[in-house]
């Protein structure tokens, strides 16, 4: 592996956590990854029990120890490494939903994070001229205030 490769992965071995028994894998980082199995397989106990508490756990460890002084502490998971790991957040996992039709996005309330990351990095195309709507300046305003003839009325 090159050293761009290297920085691009989460290397975890051997996880025992929960019903885990000795799992390792890698994981690309930057990417939206998804687990999936059946009832019962350790998809939480990888991802929330390991991944996101060890990541959780280091980025308390950064902070001043009076800081730490104010959280609880935080239990390494039972793995052999993990490595490459970035800070971590995490969306609450909720049950309430009875709906049929509920989905991942919805009963983890995580579409309200996709919205916004859209939001962000989407282009809003106007439906009239069909170019990309932009954000004006207060210049730009003035000088398309200007362009006009004087005494000309609204």
């Amino acid at each position: 592996m090159t050293n761009a490769t290297k920085n691009n992965i989460i290397d975890i071995k051997n996880v025992k956590v929960h019903n885990l028994k000795n799992v390792s894998l890698q994981l690309t980082r930057d990417k939206f990854i998804v687990i999936t199995g059946v009832s019962g397989s350790g998809k939480s106990s990888l991802a929330f029990d390991t991944i996101y508490a060890e990541g959780q756990r280091r980025y308390v460890e950064s902070l001043s120890s009076y800081a730490r002084q104010f959280l609880g502490k935080i239990n390494k998971p039972e793995v052999e490494y993990i490595k490459g790991i970035p800070p971590a957040i995490a969306i609450e996992q909720k049950v309430s939903t009875r709906n049929p039709r509920s989905t991942v996005g919805t009963s983890t309330e995580i579409y309200a994070y996709i919205k916004l990351l859209y939001a962000r990095i989407g282009k809003t195309i106007s439906p009239i001229s069909g170019t990309e709507v932009k954000r004006d300046k207060v210049s730009d305003i003035v000088n398309f205030i200007y362009s006009y003839p004087e005494e000309t009325k609204s």
